[in-house]
């Protein structure tokens, strides 16, 4: 009695170790995303879309991400990776505003609870801004802001860095954000995020952990 008492709780022990390990590698593995080997029409395995439509789709030679549903007002469209989860990183990625008359562009998301709480930084074309907000409860809150020229149809690039409470912001290697923010301490998801009926592409994502 007392050995098979032994043997469930070593059993017990190593399976709490390999899912603790697990996590721990989900949360700290540096990535790249290029999606060219990804087949047109269809999401990548992994990415999720939380709202709206997204799909790989080609642009001349080059594919990428594209969200391509064409909503109205305030609605978010989302698209997670399910299974990678950062808590700090540097998180890069390529974004080019196809069209959109109420909002344009688009960026990414970071340290995502749900479909209700995280924080964005993103780029509009048609604003001529780039910002950084969170999201709680399904409520978007600025929380900084900054000018910058960019045009429809053309690359630009966002690049994040987190580290714990703090978060930097850049738009085409520039740093123009900084702000510190403690409402979403722990490890999340990371994803693309555009509004409304912003038709955008998203390519090249790179995601490196921080310590």
């Amino acid at each position: 009695m007392k050995t098979r008492i032994i043997s469930l709780l070593v059993l017990v022990v190593f399976c709490c170790w390999y899912a603790i390990g697990n996590i721990a590698a989900a949360q700290s593995t540096d990535a790249i995303f290029n999606f060219d080997n990804n087949e047109a029409g269809k999401l990548p395995a992994d990415w999720t879309p939380v709202a709206s439509t997204w799909m790989i789709a080609a642009d001349g030679l080059n594919k990428a991400m594209k969200q391509a549903g064409k909503n109205e007002g305030d609605r978010f469209n989302i698209c997670i990776n399910s299974k990678l989860k950062y808590q700090n990183l540097e998180m890069e990625v390529r974004i080019k505003a196809l069209e959109g008359e109420e909002d344009q562009g688009g960026g990414l998301v970071w340290r995502y609870q749900d479909a209700k709480n995280y924080y964005i930084t993103r780029a509009n074309p048609l604003e001529n801004n780039f910002r950084v907000y969170k999201v709680v409860n399904g409520n978007r809150k600025q929380m900084e802001s900054a000018n910058a020229k960019m045009k429809t149809e053309a690359w630009y690039s966002i690049k994040v860095v987190i580290t714990e409470n703090k978060i930097e912001c850049y738009y085409n290697g520039q740093k123009l954000l900084s702000h510190t923010d403690d409402t979403f301490p722990n490890a999340g998801l990371v994803g693309f995020w555009s509004k409304a009926d912003a038709v955008s592409l998203f390519d090249d994502l790179k995601i490196k952990v921080l310590k």
